[in-house]
């Protein structure tokens, strides 16, 4: 992969894409959703669809595992406590303590979220390289983290409403009321999460209503063009791998 090879490029109203002399730029689709509001169904009709995924909720156990420089991290801060008998981290244990001490939970994000960014760029190298037009990145605080939205092309939110969202997770983790409510009310509003999407899949209904949106989702993705004179250039075509994920990671944390 040479100098002349590869660019990348973030567009002046926002969204990152990768683009390779003789191929079509490849662009980056965030996906999210709530607790509860069933964003693994739509990724698993996606996935079905052919589509290239990135989980990082996938990616955030992987980056945990024993003898990894997270996991050794984790248990400097929070202690040997946490841990399962396999040694492996008890994330119901390390959940109980981020969730009450908000300190906490920035502290533990501050170890990992380096590290899940990394794999997350390998594979969307990995995917651009098979020559994928876009690349999928379910990521459950996506607009949370505004800084991540903005190198989305397309952001898309998996939504229901609040009655439905608070029965299925109660029926789901068999939490009573409150718990539920409070699980609920410690995420951003899917309401607020709606204003900021381009896209909303409204899955409070029947399965066979939200296969229907996320079937016209990919159509829409798959037509998507991407204009490269719509693109401010950002950064010098890149040499070699090392260099791509040097400006990918610059743009990710910046």
């Amino acid at each position: 992969m040479g100098m002349r090879d590869t660019a990348a490029w973030v567009k002046p109203g926002g969204g990152f894409s990768l683009s390779r002399a003789g191929r079509s730029t490849m662009f980056l689709v965030g996906l999210s959703g709530g607790i509860a509001s069933g964003k693994s169904t739509v990724v698993a009709v996606l996935r079905e669809l052919g589509c290239a995924v990135v989980d990082a909720d996938v990616i955030a156990r992987q980056v945990v595992q024993p003898h990894s420089k997270a996991h050794q991290q984790i248990l400097q801060h929070f202690g040997t406590e946490i841990l399962l008998e396999n040694g492996e981290i008890n994330r119901e244990a390390l959940g109980s303590i981020i969730f009450s001490q908000p300190e906490k939970r920035r502290l533990l994000n501050s170890i990992t979220h380096p590290e899940i960014l990394k794999e997350m760029l390998k594979q969307i190298l990995k995917y651009f390289v098979l020559g994928y037009r876009y690349v999928i990145l379910d990521i459950p605080l996506l607009f949370e983290t505004r800084g991540l939205t903005r190198l989305m092309k397309y952001t898309v939110l998996v939504y229901c409403d609040p009655p439905t969202q608070l029965a299925r997770l109660m029926k789901r983790s068999g939490l009573g009321v409150a718990e539920a409510e409070a699980r609920i009310s410690s995420q951003l509003p899917l309401e607020e999460k709606r204003r900021w999407a381009t896209h909303v899949i409204d899955n409070s209904g029947d399965w066979e209503s939200t296969r229907r949106q996320v079937l016209q989702l990919h159509t829409r993705l798959e037509d998507s063009l991407d204009f490269l004179w719509a693109r401010l250039v950002v950064g010098t075509a890149v040499a070699g791998l090392g260099g791509l994920v040097f400006l990918l990671i610059r743009h990710f944390i910046s």
